[in-house]
């Protein structure tokens, strides 16, 4: 994978726009035009007769409609993208910085002098100030280095791009003596996380990008040729769309009457007596492997449980391969509910223990949960294939949408914030982590969680119960689905009052009386 130093060296180079030692008495059109307006065409002797002013390729150019300039639409900067449009004016008549998003960063930097600034200075290299800018509507992956000369020339067009250059003095001179190992561009930024879609064909092969440590709100269409160094991320797009193509085809087959509203019924209990293979990650201890049999015994028997192992056990990766099994057997979607702090090594854990399951992290602000939905959470509409009956009538494949995921991963406050969307979704199983925050059966919490459809449901806690009878009570209430006699707590704890019985008692005893079958 090359570097995103060298990345950005070959995006420089790429780039002739910025002129540094332009002496040609040619006038940059000083106010913009309306677009119906004819423009004299200016006659700039350096341009290249039905070839890229910028690369010297030919065909597909895009043409200056005020000068003879000719540009492919990839070659400019900030790239252009389809659809293109129908009246354009070159960097040369107009200046790009209008389209900054932010300067990133100032510096002094070397660039090949001209013949005659070479004679001038004996040398073939001079330093100019530069500053690194992002560009709107593109990612960290296009940030270039533009000489001032190029913003002394704009800001008469563009008074806000001065401000915008003081402003981001300001901040930089304000940075305190700890923050001098400032990064403009952190490496994450420039590196897959994800692939959500993809759109043309061939040289024209577009995906939308995800970037590592970067919020779904910013993410961008790139050219497979720009990423094409994360063929892995890829690949796994591609598999994942090769999934539901399989799931497609094998409908359209079954015929109209068998829909995807039919579950699939739990298998019989098969016991693991190693660590399963499809578990990368590693060995699993004598205790987890334990509780992944406890799990899927649970499954097998439609039963609500709690797994209350101490911390530092791993709970995590005992749901993490309960649910790799269940993947095994094509069951899916799964709801994951964490805290927001722990989400992050929930998905570490996942990557590392199950990178073969598509898991989403369902978090973040509103525009960035909006295109999780469009993108992550179900397979485009557009794509689902009809067949037709003999007698012309269209039958659609499913009543409802395949759901793109295998496993969400999501905080307590989405759960309450976005029930609208999440609540519609069949899930499989439902694992809820740091279980003991549902002992208040009046939060609303509790009661949207259990709004929420779910064949099972698994409790983690490693929380030490304060009043053991009253929070076990309402844990159970939680996991139970016929549960009458659970809703008076003082019935149910009079009985078991402190100094009546010994704590180990205690246990079997509310086990028994608190059954976790369904």
């Amino acid at each position: 994978m090359s570097s995103l130093v060298e990345r950005l060296r070959v995006r420089t180079d790429r780039r002739p726009i910025y002129s540094l030692f332009d002496d040609s008495d040619d006038e940059v059109d000083k106010k913009s035009q309306p677009s119906q307006e004819i423009f004299e065409k200016i006659i700039r002797p350096d341009a290249k007769d039905e070839s890229c002013q910028a690369c010297g390729g030919e065909g597909d150019l895009l043409y200056c409609e005020s000068c003879n300039y000719a540009y492919h639409p990839k070659c400019l900067l900030p790239p252009l993208k389809a659809p293109l449009p129908s009246s354009w004016r070159c960097p040369e008549c107009v200046s790009p910085l209008n389209d900054i998003d932010k300067i990133l960063d100032c510096e002094m930097r070397p660039t090949v002098a001209d013949d005659s600034d070479a004679s001038k200075t004996g040398s073939k290299q001079v330093f100019v100030k530069q500053y690194l800018v992002k560009w709107k509507g593109l990612s960290y992956l296009h940030c270039i280095w533009v000489p001032e000369k190029e913003f002394l020339k704009a800001y008469k067009l563009h008074p806000r791009l001065k401000t915008k250059v003081n402003n981001f003095h300001r901040q930089m001179s304000s940075m305190t003596n700890s923050e001098e190992d400032y990064v403009a561009i952190r490496s994450e930024w420039t590196t897959v996380d994800r692939i959500l879609a993809c759109r043309g064909e061939g040289e024209e092969k577009e995906y939308l990008v995800k970037w590592k440590e970067l919020p779904y709100d910013e993410c961008y269409w790139e050219f497979e040729s720009d990423i094409s160094s994360f063929q892995l991320e890829i690949e796994r797009y591609h598999r994942v769309q090769s999934r539901y193509d399989k799931v497609s085809s094998s409908k359209q087959k079954s015929g109209p009457n068998e829909t995807t509203e039919s579950k699939p019924k739990p298998r019989e209990f098969q016991q693991y007596e190693s660590s399963p293979e499809f578990l990368s990650g590693g060995l699993l201890h004598p205790y987890q492997l334990e509780g992944l049999n406890f799990l899927r015994f649970a499954w097998s028997k439609q039963t609500h449980v709690i797994l209350a192992d101490e911390m530092g056990l791993g709970k995590t990766i005992q749901s993490i391969a309960f649910l790799a099994s269940l993947f095994e057997e094509d069951i899916s979607p799964h709801l994951v509910v964490a805290p927001l702090s722990t989400l992050r090594n929930w998905e570490r854990e996942f990557a590392t223990w199950a990178p073969q399951m598509n898991v989403v992290m369902y978090v973040g602000s509103a525009q960035a949960r909006a295109v999780i939905r469009e993108y992550e959470f179900f397979f485009p509409k557009n794509s689902l294939k009809h067949k037709k009956k003999k007698s012309g009538q269209t039958v659609g494949e499913s009543k409802k949408e395949l759901t793109k995921f295998d496993v969400l991963l999501t905080s307590y406050e989405m759960i309450n914030m976005d029930s609208a969307s999440l609540k519609p979704i069949k899930w499989e199983c439902m694992i809820v982590d740091e279980g003991h925050r549902l002992k208040n059966k009046d939060s609303k919490l509790f009661s949207s969680l259990k709004q929420y459809s779910s064949r099972h449901r698994t409790l983690l806690t490693g929380t030490p119960l304060q009043e053991q009878s009253v929070d076990r009570h309402r844990m159970k209430h939680f996991t139970a689905s016929r549960a009458k006699f659970l809703n008076n707590v003082a019935e149910f704890v009079e009985p078991y009052s402190w100094g009546c019985f010994r704590p180990e008692s205690d246990c079997r005893s509310l086990d028994t009386i608190l059954p976790e079958t369904s």
